[in-house]
């Protein structure tokens, strides 16, 4: 039993090493998909002043999000415990699933009003070049998602073999007849 410990405990710290020494590898790059503040102040031009007040605003807004997901993971446990009750209350269902909408609805109009919010700090020049940057950056994370998922289109791991008259397979002409029926 000590052994095992002993080995879980290695095991953890071998990992957490090789986490330490990867991060420290990448430096100051952020986690895929994530675009790094300093390096959009830098590429869109933003004064010291912009670059605080949306600071400010993107910090709000995680904060509320952060909430807002919480309270509508809440409300969803809530709407299946309504709908795994023995007798099921329909009245009951019903303001769970408007719950959860409202709090759906209310998310959305947060993350639209922080976007128009952001946008009125910007010039109009800032603002085209961050619809630039947002392009790009939605097309490299859709890439690097296609070479993620195995079985998909684009997907760029390894294929399983072909064999006749399997899906990569160029032999089909190649197989033999079926026999006729008798």
């Amino acid at each position: 039993m000590r052994v095992q410990r002993l080995a879980v405990a290695g095991a953890l710290m071998v990992a957490g090493a090789v986490g330490i020494v990867a991060a420290q590898e990448r430096g100051p790059e952020r986690r895929q998909g994530r675009p790094d503040p300093a390096a959009i102040q830098a590429e869109l031009g933003l004064s010291a002043d912009q670059a605080a007040q949306l600071k400010k605003l993107r910090d709000a807004g995680r904060k509320q999000a952060i909430r807002q997901r919480a309270d509508l993971a809440i409300a969803r446990i809530e709407l299946q415990e309504a709908m795994d009750a023995p007798s099921v209350d329909d009245k009951l269902v019903a303001a769970r699933v408007k719950a959860v909408s409202d709090l759906q609805a209310a998310s959305l109009q947060a993350r639209t009003s922080q976007r128009l919010a952001m946008r009125r700090l910007l010039t109009p020049e800032q603002q085209e070049k961050m619809k630039q940057l947002m392009r790009q950056g939605r097309v490299e994370r859709a890439g690097a998602r296609q070479q993620r998922r195995p079985g998909r289109p684009g997907w760029q791991g390894m294929r399983p073999p072909a064999g006749p008259g399997g899906p990569w397979s160029d032999e089909i002409d190649d197989l033999p007849a079926p026999e006729p029926e008798r």
